[in-house]
């Protein structure tokens, strides 16, 4: 004998596995998300807290830039202006708080003329204040070809007056041909 019923419907018909996709999707999408919260919430929290103990320390109005720098010490560099328009850097230290104010100190585009003016093929990566042994200096890290070889240098300049301190030199890496 022959079944005379119709087979049934599958269950996950085209609209439903789209369905389905769509709400996958999402939940990665919002998983990713939350991890991507969780990892920088710390920088965040860090960066938000050396805005405010700036802005308390040298009454600014408005925060143009806040960078960590870490070599000797880990200080945070914090640029704004007051309410009077002067431009400051104020460096967090741990043993303290320096302002300068930014008409004092030579300014990241004459660092970096400098830098192009002695090497031309250097390719810069960033230039940033902080303090080296110290003293504040402006730090420019960028890279040469040489000979088949990447090679990563550090330049450090006097932040006040713009004059060249040293060199700190990275192993060459090979370039593939």
């Amino acid at each position: 004998m022959r079944a005379t019923r119709k087979k049934r419907a599958p269950f996950m018909n085209p609209k439903r596995w789209t369905a389905l996709s769509l709400v996958l999707l999402l939940a990665v999408i919002a998983g990713l998300g939350m991890w991507y919260n969780t990892i920088f919430k710390g920088i965040w929290s860090a960066e938000a807290q050396a805005k405010q103990q700036a802005i308390e320390a040298a009454a600014l109005s408005e925060v143009d830039s806040t960078e960590k720098y870490v070599w000797d010490e880990t200080v945070w560099v914090v640029e704004g202006k007051t309410a009077d328009g002067q431009e400051l850097y104020v460096w967090l230290r741990d043993n303290g708080t320096e302002t300068i104010p930014a008409s004092n100190a030579v300014s990241k585009q004459q660092i970096r003329n400098s830098l192009l003016q002695t090497k031309p093929d250097a390719d810069i990566k960033h230039i940033k204040p902080g303090i080296v042994e110290g003293q504040y200096v402006w730090e420019a890290f960028y890279s040469r070809s040489e000979g088949g070889q990447q090679k990563y240098e550090y330049d450090f300049y006097n932040f006040e007056n713009g004059t060249f301190i040293k060199t700190l030199k990275l192993p060459a890496k090979q370039l593939t041909q």
